[in-house]
């Protein structure tokens, strides 16, 4: 555990509520704003891909073997429901799997298998950075297991740390605190809110806290910005003034685009 976050009272979420009154995967204070920025959370490939097959088919190879268990919740297994297929991907933190694999991009995805950046085929409100991304890149649902898809419901942490650096740098105060909260789904909290305050220059040590992911939510003391990271998504939305969404844009690391898609991308 860190010793430089504390917990402090669930009252300091309470604004983010008032404009998102029903949301417990993030709190959106402009849900739906135009032009709104959006992080895309990182995907990796490997570098010399050998195998073919996807992840559902490892999955269930491996498991025909006795090399891995059933997935399990409560009283649930997974062989109770047949045609269930592994995606492949992960939930809360994630990182580069490191040696022999590399960054891929999602506008280099999207050019190779012809999948708009952000899914079109699904309905309106649900056009976000998502798992509904890249049909074209899976065979029956599944990812090839030589893709590493983006990480679920958080921040992959070189993105986070991208990120907080960009905050650093444009804040420009050495104590400058912040508050971060985690969604009900992630404390499995549906009486209080989750909220953690400390100084901005000591963000990457929330990775230290007993929570599954980056903060749900994070801002500073003035309010003068937000980052929203939805339990269900594949990217980050950040509201701010315009010299923050640029200096953002202009990150070497971070992969943005501008929702709806009428706007800039980067």
């Amino acid at each position: 555990m860190s010793d430089k976050w504390r917990r402090v009272d669930g009252n300091a979420a309470a604004w983010l509520a008032e404009h998102d009154p029903e949301s417990i995967t993030g709190f959106d204070i402009e849900r739906g704003r135009p032009g709104s920025l959006w992080i895309l959370n990182a995907m990796y490939e490997q570098e010399a891909p050998v195998a073919t097959e996807t992840h559902d088919e490892r999955h269930k190879r491996r498991l025909a073997l006795g090399e891995v268990d059933p997935w399990r919740i409560g009283d649930w297994v997974e062989t109770d429901t047949p045609g269930l297929r592994a995606p492949g991907g992960s939930l809360g933190w994630q990182g580069s799997p490191g040696p022999g694999w590399r960054r891929l991009r999602w506008r280099e995805l999207a050019e190779r298998v012809g999948d708009p950046v952000i899914p079109m085929h699904v309905p309106e409100p649900m056009r976000y950075p998502s798992y509904h991304a890249f049909p074209s890149a899976k065979r029956n649902s599944s990812w090839p297991v030589s893709i590493q898809p983006p990480t679920e419901g958080s921040l992959d942490r070189e993105s986070f740390h991208a990120l907080m650096e960009v905050l650093r740098r444009f804040s420009g105060v050495e104590e400058a605190e912040v508050f971060a909260h985690w969604c009900q789904c992630v404390t499995v909290d549906f009486d209080d809110f989750e909220v953690h305050r400390g100084l901005l220059r000591d963000a990457e040590s929330l990775e230290l806290l007993a929570y599954r992911s980056s903060p749900s939510n994070l801002w500073p003391i003035d309010r003068s910005w937000l980052i929203y990271t939805d339990w269900d998504l594949w990217g980050t939305k950040v509201s701010g003034p315009p010299e923050l969404l640029a200096m953002i844009e202009a990150d070497g690391f971070l992969e943005t685009v501008r929702l709806p898609l009428s706007g800039t991308s980067h």
